[in-house]
Protein backbone atom coordinates (compact mmCIF):
# COMPACT_ATOMS: atom_id res chain seq x y z
CA UNK A 1 0.00 0.00 0.00
CA UNK A 2 1.03 3.25 -1.03
CA UNK A 3 0.28 5.73 2.27
CA UNK A 4 1.93 8.57 3.48
CA UNK A 5 2.55 8.53 7.17
CA UNK A 6 2.54 12.06 7.54
CA UNK A 7 1.57 15.02 5.71
CA UNK A 8 5.50 16.36 6.22
CA UNK A 9 6.49 13.22 3.69
CA UNK A 10 4.61 14.81 0.96
CA UNK A 11 7.12 17.45 1.17
CA UNK A 12 8.76 18.37 -2.16
CA UNK A 13 8.77 16.10 -5.24
CA UNK A 14 6.90 18.31 -7.38
CA UNK A 15 6.03 18.06 -10.83
CA UNK A 16 8.21 19.68 -13.55
CA UNK A 17 5.86 21.51 -16.31
CA UNK A 18 6.90 22.30 -19.90
CA UNK A 19 5.04 25.93 -20.84
CA UNK A 20 3.73 25.70 -24.27
CA UNK A 21 1.36 28.80 -24.36
CA UNK A 22 3.05 31.46 -22.85
CA UNK A 23 6.15 30.54 -24.62
CA UNK A 24 4.37 30.91 -27.70
CA UNK A 25 7.32 32.03 -30.74
CA UNK A 26 10.31 30.80 -27.69
CA UNK A 27 12.31 28.30 -29.16
CA UNK A 28 13.82 27.29 -25.81
CA UNK A 29 12.20 24.97 -23.59
CA UNK A 30 10.52 27.33 -20.32
CA UNK A 31 10.20 24.29 -17.38
CA UNK A 32 8.33 25.18 -14.23
CA UNK A 33 8.69 23.30 -11.21
CA UNK A 34 5.67 23.64 -9.34
CA UNK A 35 6.05 24.39 -5.73
CA UNK A 36 2.60 25.18 -4.70
CA UNK A 37 2.04 21.56 -4.58
CA UNK A 38 3.56 21.32 -1.38
CA UNK A 39 1.31 21.33 1.63
CA UNK A 40 1.36 24.37 2.65
CA UNK A 41 0.98 26.08 -0.66
CA UNK A 42 4.77 26.78 -1.15
CA UNK A 43 8.91 25.50 -1.74
CA UNK A 44 9.24 27.41 1.22
CA UNK A 45 8.03 23.52 2.94
CA UNK A 46 11.22 22.20 1.89
CA UNK A 47 13.13 24.78 4.15
CA UNK A 48 11.63 24.80 7.14
CA UNK A 49 11.46 20.74 7.47
CA UNK A 50 15.00 20.90 7.00
CA UNK A 51 15.58 24.21 9.32
CA UNK A 52 13.66 22.38 11.77
CA UNK A 53 14.95 19.20 11.61
CA UNK A 54 18.37 20.44 11.67
CA UNK A 55 17.66 22.23 14.82
CA UNK A 56 16.25 18.60 16.71
CA UNK A 57 19.25 17.09 15.94
CA UNK A 58 21.63 19.56 16.64
CA UNK A 59 19.47 19.45 20.40
CA UNK A 60 18.37 23.40 19.90
CA UNK A 61 14.58 22.52 19.48
CA UNK A 62 13.11 20.28 22.10
CA UNK A 63 9.42 19.31 23.07
CA UNK A 64 8.11 21.99 24.39
CA UNK A 65 9.50 24.60 22.55
CA UNK A 66 9.24 27.49 20.54
CA UNK A 67 9.62 28.18 17.05
CA UNK A 68 9.69 32.04 15.88
CA UNK A 69 10.18 33.93 12.85
CA UNK A 70 10.19 36.88 10.79
CA UNK A 71 8.43 36.96 7.31
CA UNK A 72 6.68 38.82 4.54
CA UNK A 73 4.71 35.71 3.68
CA UNK A 74 5.50 32.15 2.65
CA UNK A 75 7.78 31.62 5.34
CA UNK A 76 4.95 32.21 8.18
CA UNK A 77 2.87 29.22 6.72
CA UNK A 78 5.72 26.79 6.10
CA UNK A 79 7.08 27.08 9.49
CA UNK A 80 3.61 26.72 11.06
CA UNK A 81 2.82 23.64 9.43
CA UNK A 82 5.53 22.14 9.99
CA UNK A 83 6.28 23.22 13.73
CA UNK A 84 2.68 22.65 14.56
CA UNK A 85 2.64 18.83 12.78
CA UNK A 86 6.01 18.08 14.58
CA UNK A 87 4.21 19.81 18.08
CA UNK A 88 6.25 23.16 18.53
CA UNK A 89 4.36 26.10 19.27
CA UNK A 90 5.08 28.79 16.33
CA UNK A 91 5.30 32.34 16.80
CA UNK A 92 5.59 34.48 13.59
CA UNK A 93 6.34 38.13 13.13
CA UNK A 94 4.83 40.22 9.89
CA UNK A 95 6.13 43.77 9.02
CA UNK A 96 3.19 46.40 9.41
CA UNK A 97 4.55 47.85 6.24
CA UNK A 98 6.54 46.18 3.32
CA UNK A 99 7.75 47.79 0.38
CA UNK A 100 4.72 49.27 -1.61
CA UNK A 101 1.75 50.30 -0.07
CA UNK A 102 -0.23 47.93 -2.25
CA UNK A 103 1.19 44.67 0.30
CA UNK A 104 -1.64 43.11 2.21
CA UNK A 105 -0.59 39.71 4.11
CA UNK A 106 -4.29 39.30 5.01
CA UNK A 107 -4.46 35.59 3.07
CA UNK A 108 -0.74 34.60 4.22
CA UNK A 109 -1.84 35.59 8.02
CA UNK A 110 -4.81 33.48 8.30
CA UNK A 111 -2.92 30.50 6.37
CA UNK A 112 -0.56 31.03 9.29
CA UNK A 113 -3.18 31.08 11.82
CA UNK A 114 -4.98 28.22 10.15
CA UNK A 115 -2.10 26.11 10.51
CA UNK A 116 -1.85 26.94 14.32
CA UNK A 117 0.66 30.28 14.75
CA UNK A 118 0.77 33.27 16.69
CA UNK A 119 1.14 36.13 14.16
CA UNK A 120 2.22 39.54 15.26
CA UNK A 121 2.54 42.72 13.65
CA UNK A 122 5.91 44.27 14.13
CA UNK A 123 6.29 48.61 14.07
CA UNK A 124 9.32 50.32 13.54
CA UNK A 125 8.45 52.60 16.65
CA UNK A 126 11.17 54.18 17.59
CA UNK A 127 13.54 53.63 14.70
CA UNK A 128 11.66 56.16 13.05
CA UNK A 129 14.82 58.37 12.38
CA UNK A 130 17.07 55.87 10.97
CA UNK A 131 14.48 54.78 8.87
CA UNK A 132 14.19 58.76 7.56
CA UNK A 133 17.97 58.87 6.65
CA UNK A 134 17.57 55.59 4.45
CA UNK A 135 16.88 55.68 0.86
CA UNK A 136 13.47 54.98 -0.28
CA UNK A 137 14.22 51.61 -1.54
CA UNK A 138 16.46 50.62 1.56
CA UNK A 139 13.62 50.77 3.92
CA UNK A 140 12.26 47.95 3.49
CA UNK A 141 15.55 46.25 5.02
CA UNK A 142 15.08 48.22 8.12
CA UNK A 143 11.71 46.55 8.67
CA UNK A 144 13.46 43.56 7.90
CA UNK A 145 16.52 43.81 10.63
CA UNK A 146 13.70 45.42 13.71
CA UNK A 147 12.07 42.27 12.95
CA UNK A 148 15.29 40.15 13.18
CA UNK A 149 16.34 42.11 16.63
CA UNK A 150 12.82 41.39 18.29
CA UNK A 151 13.94 37.50 17.47
CA UNK A 152 16.84 37.26 18.65
CA UNK A 153 15.65 39.26 21.10
CA UNK A 154 13.30 37.00 22.27
CA UNK A 155 15.83 33.48 21.29
CA UNK A 156 18.04 35.04 23.94
CA UNK A 157 15.72 35.57 26.48
CA UNK A 158 13.95 32.04 26.56
CA UNK A 159 16.02 28.93 26.51
CA UNK A 160 12.93 27.44 25.16
CA UNK A 161 12.56 29.52 22.17
CA UNK A 162 14.63 29.06 18.78
CA UNK A 163 14.66 31.30 15.82
CA UNK A 164 14.93 29.63 12.45
CA UNK A 165 16.53 32.80 11.16
CA UNK A 166 15.90 31.61 7.37
CA UNK A 167 18.02 35.00 5.97
CA UNK A 168 20.99 33.71 7.32
CA UNK A 169 20.69 29.76 8.03
CA UNK A 170 22.62 27.41 6.07
CA UNK A 171 20.15 25.07 5.85
CA UNK A 172 17.90 26.94 4.03
CA UNK A 173 20.39 26.58 1.24
CA UNK A 174 21.27 23.06 1.34
CA UNK A 175 17.36 22.08 1.48
CA UNK A 176 17.47 23.18 -2.01
CA UNK A 177 20.43 21.91 -2.83
CA UNK A 178 20.14 18.18 -1.63
CA UNK A 179 15.86 18.32 -2.86
CA UNK A 180 14.70 20.73 -5.33
CA UNK A 181 18.26 20.93 -7.10
CA UNK A 182 18.61 16.98 -6.74
CA UNK A 183 14.72 16.69 -8.19
CA UNK A 184 15.10 19.05 -11.53
CA UNK A 185 18.56 17.12 -12.33
CA UNK A 186 16.16 13.97 -12.06
CA UNK A 187 13.35 15.09 -14.06
CA UNK A 188 15.14 17.23 -17.27
CA UNK A 189 18.33 13.90 -16.96
CA UNK A 190 20.32 16.53 -16.49
CA UNK A 191 20.10 18.83 -19.53
CA UNK A 192 19.65 22.91 -17.67
CA UNK A 193 20.91 25.19 -19.57
CA UNK A 194 20.08 28.25 -17.44
CA UNK A 195 18.14 28.50 -14.14
CA UNK A 196 15.76 31.28 -12.79
CA UNK A 197 14.46 32.56 -9.67
CA UNK A 198 13.81 35.11 -7.27
CA UNK A 199 16.65 36.09 -4.51
CA UNK A 200 14.37 36.03 -1.42
CA UNK A 201 16.31 34.73 1.03
CA UNK A 202 18.78 33.51 -1.44
CA UNK A 203 18.15 29.82 -0.27
CA UNK A 204 16.38 28.44 -3.21
CA UNK A 205 18.18 30.41 -6.03
CA UNK A 206 21.81 29.70 -4.37
CA UNK A 207 21.12 26.11 -3.24
CA UNK A 208 19.53 25.36 -6.72
CA UNK A 209 22.44 26.70 -8.59
CA UNK A 210 24.82 24.92 -6.36
CA UNK A 211 23.37 21.18 -7.42
CA UNK A 212 22.80 22.44 -11.22
CA UNK A 213 26.20 23.58 -11.46
CA UNK A 214 27.98 20.08 -10.53
CA UNK A 215 26.29 18.87 -13.50
CA UNK A 216 26.61 22.03 -15.98
CA UNK A 217 29.49 24.51 -14.67
CA UNK A 218 28.33 26.67 -18.05
CA UNK A 219 24.68 26.76 -15.95
CA UNK A 220 23.35 30.75 -16.67
CA UNK A 221 21.66 31.61 -13.35
CA UNK A 222 19.44 34.55 -13.26
CA UNK A 223 17.90 36.03 -9.89
CA UNK A 224 15.38 38.31 -9.54
CA UNK A 225 14.22 40.96 -7.03
CA UNK A 226 11.19 43.24 -6.82
CA UNK A 227 12.30 46.93 -7.59
CA UNK A 228 11.23 48.26 -3.55
CA UNK A 229 13.27 45.42 -2.61
CA UNK A 230 16.84 45.05 -4.17
CA UNK A 231 18.52 42.82 -1.34
CA UNK A 232 21.58 42.59 -3.38
CA UNK A 233 21.92 46.48 -3.70
CA UNK A 234 21.57 46.36 0.11
CA UNK A 235 24.63 43.78 0.64
CA UNK A 236 26.87 45.29 -2.27
CA UNK A 237 26.42 48.77 -0.66
CA UNK A 238 26.88 47.36 2.80
CA UNK A 239 23.08 48.84 3.82
CA UNK A 240 22.23 45.63 5.60
CA UNK A 241 25.64 45.43 7.11
CA UNK A 242 25.44 49.29 8.86
CA UNK A 243 21.90 48.57 9.89
CA UNK A 244 22.76 45.79 12.16
CA UNK A 245 25.12 48.40 14.21
CA UNK A 246 22.10 51.24 14.19
CA UNK A 247 19.60 48.23 15.33
CA UNK A 248 21.84 47.13 17.83
CA UNK A 249 21.49 43.49 16.52
CA UNK A 250 24.78 41.42 16.62
CA UNK A 251 26.23 41.05 13.21
CA UNK A 252 25.37 37.81 11.17
CA UNK A 253 26.08 36.47 7.66
CA UNK A 254 23.33 36.58 4.83
CA UNK A 255 22.54 34.02 2.68
CA UNK A 256 23.13 36.83 0.08
CA UNK A 257 26.28 37.61 1.09
CA UNK A 258 27.57 34.00 0.40
CA UNK A 259 26.08 33.64 -2.45
CA UNK A 260 27.48 36.90 -3.95
CA UNK A 261 30.75 35.87 -2.76
CA UNK A 262 30.35 32.55 -4.75
CA UNK A 263 29.63 34.50 -8.31
CA UNK A 264 26.06 34.12 -8.06
CA UNK A 265 23.80 35.15 -9.61
CA UNK A 266 25.44 35.81 -12.71
CA UNK A 267 22.82 38.57 -13.65
CA UNK A 268 20.16 40.56 -11.66
CA UNK A 269 17.02 40.92 -13.36
CA UNK A 270 14.06 43.60 -11.24
CA UNK A 271 10.67 42.89 -12.95
CA UNK A 272 8.03 45.35 -12.35
CA UNK A 273 4.73 44.35 -10.80
CA UNK A 274 2.73 44.29 -13.83
CA UNK A 275 4.97 41.99 -15.87
CA UNK A 276 4.63 39.80 -12.61
CA UNK A 277 0.99 40.30 -12.70
CA UNK A 278 0.34 40.09 -16.15
CA UNK A 279 2.50 36.40 -16.39
CA UNK A 280 0.79 35.18 -13.56
CA UNK A 281 -2.42 35.65 -15.02
CA UNK A 282 -1.60 34.17 -18.67
CA UNK A 283 -0.09 31.20 -16.71
CA UNK A 284 -3.57 30.56 -14.60
CA UNK A 285 -5.64 31.33 -17.67
CA UNK A 286 -3.57 29.42 -20.88
CA UNK A 287 -1.31 26.80 -18.64
CA UNK A 288 -3.84 26.14 -15.94
CA UNK A 289 -1.15 27.02 -13.21
CA UNK A 290 -2.72 29.02 -10.14
CA UNK A 291 0.44 30.49 -9.23
CA UNK A 292 1.43 34.26 -7.37
CA UNK A 293 3.20 37.17 -8.49
CA UNK A 294 6.62 35.81 -7.61
CA UNK A 295 6.09 33.12 -9.77
CA UNK A 296 4.54 35.41 -12.48
CA UNK A 297 7.94 37.37 -12.32
CA UNK A 298 10.38 34.43 -12.57
CA UNK A 299 8.30 32.95 -15.83
CA UNK A 300 8.42 36.37 -17.10
CA UNK A 301 12.31 36.82 -16.37
CA UNK A 302 12.75 32.87 -17.99
CA UNK A 303 10.70 33.91 -21.38
CA UNK A 304 12.63 37.07 -21.93
CA UNK A 305 15.61 34.91 -21.32
CA UNK A 306 14.88 31.37 -23.53
CA UNK A 307 14.05 33.97 -26.31
CA UNK A 308 17.63 34.90 -26.75
CA UNK A 309 18.23 31.05 -26.64
CA UNK A 310 18.29 27.68 -29.15
CA UNK A 311 16.44 25.36 -29.92
CA UNK A 312 16.16 22.20 -27.07
CA UNK A 313 17.78 24.14 -24.44
CA UNK A 314 15.93 24.22 -21.17
CA UNK A 315 15.21 27.28 -18.93
CA UNK A 316 14.27 25.68 -15.81
CA UNK A 317 12.27 28.02 -12.95
CA UNK A 318 10.10 27.62 -10.03
CA UNK A 319 6.31 28.52 -9.53
CA UNK A 320 6.87 29.80 -5.91
CA UNK A 321 3.24 29.45 -4.27
CA UNK A 322 -0.36 29.40 -4.90
CA UNK A 323 -2.43 32.58 -6.21
CA UNK A 324 -4.62 32.59 -3.92
CA UNK A 325 -2.81 34.28 -0.56
CA UNK A 326 -2.98 37.31 -3.06
CA UNK A 327 -6.36 37.36 -3.18
CA UNK A 328 -7.25 40.32 -1.00
CA UNK A 329 -4.79 42.30 -3.08
CA UNK A 330 -6.14 41.87 -6.63
CA UNK A 331 -6.16 43.19 -8.93
CA UNK A 332 -3.40 44.72 -8.23
CA UNK A 333 -1.07 42.56 -6.69
CA UNK A 334 2.58 43.23 -5.55
CA UNK A 335 5.52 41.74 -6.45
CA UNK A 336 7.34 40.92 -2.49
CA UNK A 337 10.92 39.95 -2.14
Amino acid sequence: MKIAGSALSLIGNTPLVKLSKATKDVKANVLVKCEYFNPSGSLKDRMALRMVEEAEKAGLLKLGGTIIEQTSGNAGPALSFVGNVKGYRVRLLIPSKWGSDLYNPENRIKIMRFFGAEVEHVTTAGYGKIIKELKPEEQTAAHMLNMMKKCHELEKSDPKVWWSNQMCNPFNTLAHRDTTGREILEQTDGKVDAWVASVGSGGTLFGVAQALRKVNPDLKVVGLEPEDSPITDWVKRGSLQSLFERFGLPRMKFIVETMIEAGVPDQIIRPKDEDAREMANRLCREEGLMCGMSSGANVWAAVQLAKRMEKGENVVTVLVDRRDRYYPEHPREHYVI
